[in-house]
């Protein structure tokens, strides 16, 4: 497998590797973009902004235009600017990045971020929205997967090896042979378009999105909600996908999965993108992944962000008062050999939430400090995270958290930064 040579070329090293696991290169073309906006929450004035004003409409006006014309006008220059000043300015850096016109530019942004980090492996995560917002992308799936191969993993020789992402309402339009949310019958397999990536374009994981719309398992309990999503979007015709449909292709790829050992990566946090405002309730809670892990005992899995949002930290119950998602990972980590967990987006650079890793770390690691230390793996989360304070300062500024509470010694951390992420993948 291609990992086993990046494993070769460092063993022996004094230098321990660093693998940033999660990261995103994708462009404002490549997603739903107007979907992609509305889909995150805004509160009190920023929500009239954002949505009665139709700010967010226009910001992905702009930023479609920009790719396809290669410039911004004043219009648009104005527009972001004045998004800025209600989002705040970090989303000017957001919507110039998405705005790059060739995926390898977003990388060159990528590797000029974290130049300092020393990074040896990045893992960027593809996403497929296309079948769970109103509008469709620019840029087909397929197409996609072939840039990414081409202009980053062959340029780059071994530092980049992505994740590919998988859908199963598309894997089931495919089968059932109906149309693609742009109209005409959809012609790719996602299992397969999986499948061709680990093995002939230098892919190492799958990427599982379910706050979209799906559970990982049992999916029959949801079937209502999914339903009343489609009709939402005006994507009826989806509305006949069973949840016994949609675990059916999920257990293809999981078998598939643990039988040519690829991990996969499935977002876990209450937030970030969700088909509606706290759909990860209903479809991206840990405790959903429990019978997938049962059923499939060596399948690699990272449940990503460790859950940790400010309402869903170590020490306070979730929003219907339950075991908070990030104390249910520590429990699940524990039990699961191969189950994992990332860094990603955790807000140490902003002074602010960062009170809150140091206050409730030293009593998870009470807890469960042994088993964090082996399976918490380094990620940023970028480019989503270049919105947020001082994006840049990510590493040091977690490796300055780690010093500052003694949880680690120097030999663990490096663990952190990469020696999980070996096992991991």
């Amino acid at each position: 497998m291609i990992l086993s040579y990046f494993k070769k070329s460092v063993q022996g090293d004094s230098m321990k590797p660093v693998i940033d696991i999660h990261e995103h290169i994708f462009r404002g073309r490549d997603i739903p973009l107007k979907g992609y906006l509305y889909s995150r929450k805004y509160t009190g004035f920023l929500n009239f902004v954002a949505r009665f004003l139709r700010l967010l409409s226009a910001i992905a006006r702009c930023i479609r235009r920009t790719q396809k014309n290669g410039k911004r006008g004043l219009l648009c220059r104005v527009l972001i600017w004045l998004a800025c000043r209600f989002l705040g300015s970090g989303y000017r850096i957001w919507a110039d990045i998405l705005s790059l016109p060739d995926i390898s530019d977003v990388m060159d942004e990528l590797d000029k971020t974290c130049k300092a980090d020393k990074v040896d492996l990045y893992v960027p995560l593809m996403i497929d929205y296309e079948y769970w917002f109103k509008n469709t992308v620019d840029e087909p799936i397929d197409h996609q997967i072939d840039e990414i191969y081409r202009s980053i993993v062959l340029e780059r020789k071994g530092k980049v090896h992505p994740f590919v992402a998988f859908d199963p309402a598309r894997e089931l339009a495919y089968r059932k042979r109906m149309p693609g949310p742009e109209g005409s019958r959809e012609k790719y397999s996602s299992l397969e378009m999986v499948k061709d990536a680990i093995e002939n374009k230098g892919f190492i994981g799958v990427k599982l999105y379910p706050a979209i719309g799906y559970r990982p398992a049992g999916n029959s309990a949801v079937d209502k909600q999914r339903r009343k999503l489609f009709r939402k979007i005006k994507m009826e015709r989806y509305s006949v996908f069973t949840g016994d449909e949609i675990d059916g292709v999920l257990d293809d790829l999981y078998r598939y999965c643990v039988k040519e050992q690829v991990p996969i990566t499935t977002h876990c946090v209450s937030g970030g993108i969700e088909a509606y405002p706290d759909a990860s309730y209903d479809f991206g809670s840990p405790v959903f992944w429990q019978p997938v892990l049962r059923k499939y005992p060596s399948l690699h899995v990272n449940l990503a962000h460790f859950g940790w949002t400010g309402k869903e930290r170590y020490i306070k119950p979730d929003h219907d008062g339950n075991k908070p998602w990030v104390k249910e990972i520590c429990d699940m980590i524990t039990m699961h050999r191969y189950l994992y967990t990332d860094a990603a987006h955790h807000g140490v650079t902003d002074p602010k939430p960062r009170k809150e890793f140091l206050n409730d770390y030293p009593i998870m690691f009470a807890d469960h400090g042994e088993v964090i230390k082996k399976k918490l793996m380094y990620g940023i989360d970028w480019h989503v995270f270049s919105k947020e304070k001082n994006y840049t300062q990510f590493k040091p500024e977690y490796i300055r958290l780690w010093k500052e509470l003694g949880l680690y010694s120097d030999d663990e951390l490096g663990l952190f930064l990469g020696g999980n992420a070996m096992e991991f993948l």
